[in-house]
């Protein structure tokens, strides 16, 4: 897994790479452009008239830089440079000097005039140690309000690359073009939603050095998740996939233990039993007859159903409901059995009116919750960042994975990583998607996966699955059956 890294680390690691190569610091700045620059013109055509808004910084400077190859790409670039008599940094005032054109100098915001189509937003890197005040929100406030399309240079001007600190202007990115990594602040929603899409260059900085810098955090990707997944020997049977058993469902909500039912199956598990109310039966074993059915005392809820004795592990919550019996049924499952479990959705929400259940679930237990529902178990937070912090913390106090599902799904380990996923899309916000991903996880740890490793691979193929997903129809119509029509390719791309 590649770590991210805080904004002083990456100064850091500029600096090693530039007394190691060796390189010269403006030479590192030129093939950071170039990054930039060939990204850039794989997706916005020379049709497109682009603006570029300097600073007088280092970001400017990669800005005046990515001004010069751009129009050597023959863009029609705009090119203006915040002068408010302070120096420019040395590798900025450097590639000013190397502009065949002078830039626009702007002392005050009626000097920036937008008209182009794309703008650049060059005015501030991860540097950044205060909050965009005065001149420059008046401009960042200019880029906001215009109708171009605008694309920041490693950061989106006034974002904090390591908090959440959104006091002062910030810069509306549709498209942010990152160096190296992404910057925490990316990946937490309250500061994430300034970035827009982001897209990572690399710029040949010292891996080794960066991932030898101290983090806690880190980015899930391909070559992470294919090395868990099981791998079937031809003399193996149904019996060493997994026995596994669900308890979901409820009147009206039956469509979620299908969901998770499957989502078990087609990750691989050999033997599934899915415990359900009575006006289930039929949806069940007609819908998934791959599954055996066990049935409740109770027409409409859950109100009775043990585990076996050889059953590997446990999903419970998908279309529970939070029905009194229901309750006291939970109360006694989690007070007997002593089985990893995957728990989700309502009963997450039992256990968050009833906290003294969290002292019943077993060790090495997957929680799958939303934001609301992380809240109601562990209690508001100020923002993203504060909410995986608590996150982290009682990962490692309770020996639990967490799941935090959201935009960059985020998985906290008892060993204190915090790891955010790197697949999926917006289309995936929709009925019965978390159910799927319980039923991934769930058959993995059926397959003898860590709980801890089978959430990893859970949440990359889930996201993958959803990024297949919308390709084929698109982010508005995808419903969580697609993503399970498409697992069985995901698993395929990832072995």
């Amino acid at each position: 897994m590649k770590k991210i890294i805080a904004a002083d680390q990456i100064r850091a690691a500029d600096q090693h790479t530039i007394i190691n190569q060796p390189i010269a610091s403006i030479d590192l700045m030129e093939r950071a452009a170039k990054a930039f620059v060939k990204q850039f013109t794989s997706l916005v055509s020379r049709e497109n008239s682009v603006h570029v808004v300097c600073g007088t910084g280092n970001n400017g400077g990669d800005g005046l830089a990515a001004a010069r190859l751009l129009a050597e790409h023959g863009y029609t670039i705009q090119c203006s440079l915040v002068d408010i008599g302070g120096e420019l940094s040395p590798d900025c005032q450097n590639n000013l000097t190397r502009l065949t054109n002078d830039p626009d100098r702007i002392s005050n915001v009626e000097d920036l005039v937008i008209q182009e189509e794309v703008v650049i937003d060059a005015l501030f890197g991860s540097g950044l140690n205060r909050p965009a005040t005065g001149l420059f929100a008046q401009l960042i406030q200019k880029i906001n309000t215009s109708s171009a399309k605008t694309v920041s240079i490693d950061i989106p001007s006034g974002l904090f690359s390591d908090c959440v600190e959104l006091s002062g202007a910030i810069v509306e990115a549709d498209l942010t073009i990152a160096f190296q990594r992404p910057k925490l602040s990316f990946l937490i929603p309250e500061s994430g939603a300034y970035v827009g899409e982001f897209l990572i260059v690399d710029i040949g900085l010292s891996e080794d050095f960066i991932e030898a810098q101290p983090s806690d955090y880190f980015l899930l990707d391909k070559d992470d998740v294919s090395g868990i997944l099981p791998v079937r020997k031809k003399f193996q049977h149904k019996g060493d996939f997994g026995r596994i058993q669900i308890f979901s469902g409820s009147f009206g909500k039956m469509g979620a233990a299908f969901l998770c039912g499957k989502a078990v199956l087609k990750s691989g598990a050999g033997l599934l039993t899915i415990h359900i109310p009575k006006c289930g039966y039929e949806i069940i074993q007609s819908g998934l007859p791959e599954a055996m059915v066990t049935v409740d005392d109770s027409d409409d809820q859950i109100s009775t159903g043990e585990v076996f004795e050889n059953t590997d592990v446990v999903c419970v919550g998908p279309g529970l409901g939070t029905d009194v019996t229901t309750t006291e049924w939970l109360k006694s499952l989690l007070r007997k059995s002593n089985k990893p479990m995957v728990i989700d959705a309502d009963a997450l929400n039992i256990i968050a009116s009833h906290p003294e259940l969290m002292d019943e679930i077993p060790a090495e237990s997957v929680l799958t919750p939303h934001v609301g529902e992380f809240s109601r178990l562990f209690s508001k937070s100020l923002d993203g960042l504060e909410r995986i912090e608590k996150m982290k913390s009682v990962a490692s106090n309770r020996n639990w994975v967490i799941i935090l599902k959201g935009a960059h799904t985020v998985i906290a380990l008892p060993n204190g990583k915090v790891i955010f996923n790197t697949t999926g899309n917006s289309g995936m916000a929709t009925a019965g998607s978390g159910d799927v991903l319980a039923g991934i996880i769930t058959g993995l740890i059926g397959q003898g996966v860590s709980s801890d490793r089978a959430a990893q691979a859970g949440v990359y193929l889930h996201g993958m699955a959803g990024d297949l997903a919308k390709k084929r129809v698109g982010k508005m119509s995808l419903m969580a059956s697609d993503l399970l029509n498409e697992l069985p390719e995901t698993i395929i791309n990832v072995t």
